[in-house]
């Protein structure tokens, strides 16, 4: 996978080295300053809290594919 198709989530000082060679790095808001710093988007929820799953819904809203996964849960 080229890095400019990786999105990538850390907290932490050593994930800041990632988010440096991926195209698109996230920190959920509980995260060091540095990390925040060096991401291109930080969360509204912390890590623990459901910071991956807005990141998941992001990506999938930015795809157009939002609606589509959703269908799939819809009753007939």
């Amino acid at each position: 996978i080229p890095a400019d198709a990786i999105a990538y989530i850390g907290d932490d000082l050593t994930d800041v080295v990632v988010m440096h060679r991926v195209s698109l790095g996230f920190a959920p808001a509980n995260a060091r300053p540095e990390v925040k710093k060096a991401a291109h988007f930080v969360t509204a929820a912390a890590g623990g809290a459901g910071a991956v799953r807005e990141v998941c819904e992001l990506l999938l809203r930015a795809q157009g594919k939002g609606a589509e996964i959703l269908k799939k849960y819809e009753i007939e």
